[in-house]
């Protein structure tokens, strides 16, 4: 009955809720720092927005999202026509794997990144192809270029990088774009551009004029901190954009959506308040790992990757000491939360740590 290409498929599992796991490990709070949200909540002007707009249940939203459209092309500098919205980044990537790929085609990605890419490559019956990350969690864009072939539709630059907060600086993105074939698509999926503090980080947007093969994906869900309002975007040439347009569901961003998209990208002195705490959060958080000798990679987001033996176990003590973490396969991906948040939890990461490695050392003797 069912595609043959879901069978190796698994559905999301967000595990359990914030009350469950309270009432399983008989807590009293729970810190989540496992979904790269905005802890410090979103602009109090969206609450205000969103209560006093008119919601007109009935009607449809407007489908072309016009006034955050606009707004969004004054601030970035794209034509109006260059923007398409989804429900969420996901939306956005299902869009694109729907419109590019179907059997006998590929993707390329570095890995480990953002697992849907490959989940919606797999679902139209495309190859993926996965290049291994480098040691220091960067994406290996050379060893990407070798992968890129003639059956090749789309690349895939998750710039930073999720799960490892690391980037391809503006040099070596230069040296990657230039080197794709111009019938590949290359996917510049920005979603925490916001964060980044980087000089040498690269500005996706400037690649649109001289390449009409890429496109930018941007988000409300991170720095603004709308992630319950599903809302992304798209930036790229007129020709890609009519296409990705014509699969995208009719009115599938809501009204109150785009309301507080719009309000929350007005507001610019929250998200400067919000980035600035997770930049002090980030230092406090690297200045401990560095002294107990705990390795890291280096991250441009709001989010940063540990490096540590037994990761899933590593979680669980956390889990059950009330701090919500990412395991994966050779470390965890940790949310910077609030400072006090946070200087709670690298305590309770240093004890597990230790507890771990005495388990391993055990197991090895």
């Amino acid at each position: 009955m069912f595609k043959k290409s879901l069978q190796n498929l698994r559905a999301y599992n967000p595990g359990p809720s914030v009350e469950e796991i309270k009432k399983m490990y008989g807590l009293s709070r729970v810190v989540k720092l496992d979904s790269n949200e905005n802890v410090y909540g979103a602009s109090p002007n969206v609450r205000k927005a969103i209560t006093m707009d008119a919601l007109l249940p009935e009607l449809y939203p407007d489908c072309q999202d016009l006034d955050l459209r606009l707004e969004l092309s004054r601030r970035l500098g794209p034509a109006p026509q260059q923007f398409l919205f989804g429900t969420g980044l996901d939306e956005i990537i299902v869009l694109i794997s729907r419109a590019f790929l179907e059997p006998g085609n590929s993707i390329v990605m570095a890995w480990p990144t953002f697992y849907e890419y490959y989940c919606h490559a797999q679902i139209e019956g495309a190859d993926t192809r996965k290049v291994p990350c480098r040691p220091d969690g960067k994406h290996d864009w050379k060893a990407m270029l070798q992968a890129i072939d003639e059956t090749t539709k789309v690349v895939w630059i998750c710039n930073p990088n999720n799960p490892t907060g690391t980037y391809l600086t503006k040099k070596e993105l230069d040296q990657f774009i230039d080197s794709v074939p111009s019938n590949v698509l290359v996917v510049l999926d920005e979603a925490y551009i916001d964060f980044v503090t980087a000089e040498d980080f690269p500005n996706g947007l400037d690649y649109l004029n001289d390449y009409e093969n890429v496109l930018v994906l941007r988000t409300f869900s991170k720095a603004y901190g709308l992630a319950s309002f599903r809302i992304g975007y798209a930036i790229g040439s007129l020709t890609v954009i009519n296409e990705l347009d014509k699969v995208r569901p009719p009115f599938n961003n809501p009204r109150l959506s785009q309301v507080a998209a719009l309000t929350a990208l007005k507001d610019d002195s929250f998200k400067e308040n919000c980035l600035r705490k997770n930049q002090e959060v980030m230092a406090m958080t690297t200045a401990f790992l560095k002294k107990k000798g705990i390795r890291y990679d280096e991250s441009q987001a709001n989010f940063i990757f540990i490096r540590v033996n037994e990761p899933k176990q590593i979680a669980l003590i956390c889990k059950q000491n009330g701090f919500l973490i990412n395991p994966f396969e050779d470390g965890v991906r940790v949310t910077l939360g609030k400072m006090e948040d946070m200087k709670h939890f690298l305590k309770r990461l240093e004890s597990a740590i230790d507890g771990t490695s005495a388990l391993v050392s055990s197991k090895k003797e």
